[in-house]
């Protein structure tokens, strides 16, 4: 087995490039050395789209979100603006897993994907954080705002079965939601917020949850609204 036989077709590419600009550069005119480079460039970033972003479902993965994490706290230095995150875990997967196997699942969170994007903002940023859990960051959004953005995911969801290969299946999904505090980061937010999950979870699922100090919402979860 040889060592590039699983690198990626862009980082191959783009190294066959490189090496032929370094094999050629004396030799070779500069119209096609600046194609070339281009082209190399091109390649670099399409490789780099290809690191930050989840396989299966497209949506950016933990590497990606180190980036993302430098670019909404950034943002919310220079501009003061608030940022928001929620945390959401596709209800019942390991059930639908044993029900109609891995590859019909994955199908599943495909659609998942599609759907949580579908009721995005187009700069929204939706993360894979692993199995069946989703970070969705809202720049821009304060935590009033994020639970009714919550709230009409989870509505969403719910009342419109999912397409698979196995056809429509109907899917909820629990989700925790907090706002970026002052002196802290976006991984310190995600604990927030997953472990409110969790509780949405514990008290019976398709629930939004939020932090019990917020004033906006006469429960901590709640289906059907907070």
């Amino acid at each position: 087995m040889s060592g590039n036989e699983f690198e990626p077709p862009a980082l191959a590419a783009a190294s066959t490039i490189l090496e032929q600009i370094l094999d050629r550069f004396e030799t070779m005119p500069p119209e096609r050395l600046r194609a070339n480079l281009e082209l190399a460039r091109d390649l670099a970033l399409e490789l780099e789209a290809q690191v930050e972003h989840d396989v299966l479902t497209g949506a950016y993965n933990r590497r990606g979100l180190q980036r993302l994490h430098v670019q909404v706290t950034g943002r919310r230095q220079r501009l003061g603006e608030p940022v928001s995150a929620l945390f959401i875990d596709v209800d019942n997967l390991k059930e639908l897993n044993r029900t109609y196997g891995h590859v019909a699942t994955d199908g599943l969170l495909r659609s998942a994907a599609v759907r949580l994007r579908d009721l995005s903002r187009p700069y929204d940023m939706l993360v894979r954080w692993g199995g069946d859990e989703f970070v969705l960051l809202l720049p821009g959004v304060d935590l009033s705002s994020a639970v009714g953005i919550a709230e009409r995911i989870r509505n969403q969801m719910a009342s419109r079965p999912l397409e698979g290969s196995v056809g429509p299946v109907e899917m909820s999904v629990s989700i925790g939601v907090g706002a970026l505090a002052e002196g802290e980061d976006v991984e310190d937010l995600i604990r927030r917020i997953s472990a409110l999950m969790y509780e949405a979870k514990s008290a019976g699922k398709n629930r939004v949850a939020v932090a019990d100090w917020w004033d906006g919402a006469p429960g901590k979860a709640a289906a059907g609204g907070c």
